[in-house]
């Protein structure tokens, strides 16, 4: 079953929070529960109110009931958000070959899915009526493009990064060398003009990444990224990769593969456009 990402808001929920009356909020957030039992934030909010409250444990248990269903249901992205989170909540937890191995499983019965089908793919029947969440998927898919044993260590090698609205992510003309994935929240991107001023070029969400580019090349970002809202996003960067490589080479060829096949939804792609209407100056590099 998919858990449901639209928001569901609990009267006087923040009040007791505030007031540090967890037990009562954790009693709102089951009643909602029960009324609705598919809702992501409500999920969440639960292992946070546990976490709050002391008990790591349940908390945990929480979260691994989330990711999971998240990695089953193909958006690993997600599930690797909250993996993390249980690793800061329990760092001996084996989250990473757990992960792995549910991405493989699900790879091997869509790929059947496939087959039978014989048309279409299982991932556009999955979100046909949802493009977010197609776009999601279609990120999410980077993660199965790996052997279980590699996987894991890319896996590990990723960072859960956090942000403000209105932070700053990447700088146009700092050194890069990192892939960011948008698992929540909205960035927006910017270049700038020749008079100095920053042009707004893009909003970026969850499915969405950018940095591909440094990431491959390490030339510098082409745009600033700033965060439009509170952003959680997947960050890969190229030490990582290249410790990777050294085992399995494979990794920058599968890389560079998806980012090209993702490319009209990059950010590099954005300011080619637009440099092409003769909007923005041309910018510096290959990728944000």
């Amino acid at each position: 079953m998919k858990l449901g990402s639209k928001r569901v808001a609990i009267d006087g929920l923040e009040h007791l929070l505030a007031a540090k009356e967890y037990d009562k909020a954790l009693a709102a957030i089951t009643a909602e529960l029960r009324r609705n039992p598919d809702q992501l934030n409500l999920r969440l909010r639960q292992a946070d109110v546990l976490e709050l409250k002391g008990d790591r444990t349940r908390a945990v248990h929480v979260l691994y009931g989330i990711a999971e269903a998240q990695a089953r249901d193909g958006f690993y992205a997600r599930a690797i958000a909250i993996y993390k989170k249980i690793l800061r909540l329990d760092p001996a937890q084996e989250v990473h070959a757990e992960l792995a191995r549910l991405i493989e499983e699900n790879q091997q019965s869509t790929i059947a899915a496939e087959r039978r089908r014989k048309a279409g793919t299982a991932l556009t029947e999955q979100a046909s009526d949802d493009t977010e969440e197609l776009k999601e998927l279609q990120a999410s898919s980077l993660f199965a493009s790996f052997e279980r044993e590699t996987l894991v260590q890319i896996l590990a090698s990723t960072k859960l990064r956090s942000y403000d609205e209105g932070d700053i992510i990447v700088t146009e003309g700092e050194p890069g060398a990192s892939l960011f994935l948008i698992v929540g929240g909205t960035v927006k991107v910017f270049t700038r003009a020749e008079d100095g001023a920053n042009l707004p070029l893009a909003e970026l969400g969850p499915g969405d990444f950018f940095g591909e580019v440094s990431l491959l090349t390490g030339k510098p970002r082409t745009a600033t990224i700033t965060a439009g809202t509170k952003v959680s996003a997947i960050e890969l960067d190229r030490a990582a990769v290249d410790e990777i490589a050294r085992e399995h080479p494979e990794v920058l060829t599968t890389l560079d593969d998806f980012c090209r096949q993702r490319a009209h939804q990059a950010v590099e792609a954005v300011i080619r456009r637009l440099r092409g209407k003769g909007r923005p100056p041309a910018a510096r590099g290959s990728g944000a």
